[in-house]
């Protein structure tokens, strides 16, 4: 019989060397799978607290430079390339927007006559002016209208990040006076076939510098004024916001408490004035109402529902 001899010079030491690496092999074999599961858990986990960071710290209160970044970056989930092909469809759009704000311009200008009041008739040759510059400019044009466009995905994304938690049904009062009825409805597609982008709130025709109340009791969370830009101010309320835009003045500030009919703001939107924007044919208020992270039909929500009216020289 052959018989074979191996030397082990350290036989307790090759041994645990051989479990280990076979647990090793084990482990990868039955044990790998789980493992790699956790893994991923925690990473999903930290990726899910990082995008639920920014709403946390908007409901902590929390503040600081990065406050205003937070809240673009959660801004009502459209994709860059969503962004990018709506900035396109704006600039497309361009001199077609101008123009079209010009004639809203001209048919206000008719409708005051010559004995209309004359600071509203210095402001409307003042607009036109500014609106036939822009026309002759197109790199200028584009930059207003590109700031005004990201001014308002900036005042949605806010107004989302707030709007978290809602508690029940969602009931406000009218801003303003729907007398006219309205100019645009929620995802008007007559006004995103004229402007390249959806419409997330109502427009109501307005006079210029009308008072706007506050839609439900709540506090001021935010109040931004672009000076020509777009201006607006948004309201929180118990589970849901309310964002009012193309506002000429504002009479509270951020913080304070409100109650339901407080005046709150001015309302602007007559092209080529301050809070207006490159993104108004006329004076109206924008009305915003978020719930749970997204806007939402403010029709839904208010009273009763005006019938829209959409006039060749409406408000957008």
């Amino acid at each position: 019989m052959l018989r074979i001899e191996i030397d082990i010079p350290r036989p307790l030491e090759t041994l645990f060397t051989i479990v280990g690496i076979g647990a090793v092999v084990a482990w990868l074999l039955w044990g790998g799978t789980s493992g790699r599961q956790g893994v991923r858990a925690q990473v999903t986990s930290s990726a899910s607290s990082q995008v639920e960071r920014p709403f946390a710290n908007w409901e902590r209160g929390g503040g600081g430079p990065d406050r205003q970044a937070r809240a673009i970056e959660v801004r009502d989930a459209v994709s860059d390339a969503q962004r990018l092909r709506q900035e396109q469809a704006v600039l497309g759009r361009r001199e077609e927007i101008l123009r079209y704000q010009l004639n809203v311009l001209e048919h206000e200008s008719l409708s005051l006559g010559v004995s209309g009041p004359e600071e509203i008739q210095r402001q409307i040759r003042e607009a036109e002016q500014r609106l036939v510059e822009l026309i002759d400019n197109q790199r200028s044009a584009e930059t207003q209208l590109l700031a005004t466009l990201r001014q308002m995905w900036e005042a949605e994304g806010i107004s989302a990040t707030v709007a978290v938690g809602n508690h029940g049904g969602v009931r406000v009062l009218w801003p303003v006076e729907p007398t006219e009825g309205l100019s645009a409805g929620f995802l008007d597609e007559a006004y995103e076939e004229r402007f390249g982008i959806p419409h997330h709130a109502i427009d109501i025709p307005v006079s210029q510098g009308s008072d706007i109340r506050a839609a439900a009791d709540g506090t001021v969370e935010k109040i931004v004024d672009n000076g020509l830009g777009y201006s607006y101010v948004i309201l929180k309320h118990k589970g849901f916001t309310s964002l009012y835009g193309h506002v000429s003045a504002t009479y509270v500030k951020e913080g304070d408490t409100v109650r339901q009919g407080d005046v709150v703001a001015a309302s602007g939107g007559r092209p080529g004035t301050r809070g207006a924007g490159a993104l108004t044919t006329g004076p109206h208020l924008h009305f915003e109402i978020g719930i749970d992270g997204a806007q939402v039909d403010p029709l839904t929500a208010l009273p009763e529902r005006p019938d829209a009216v959409l006039p060749e020289s409406s408000a957008s």
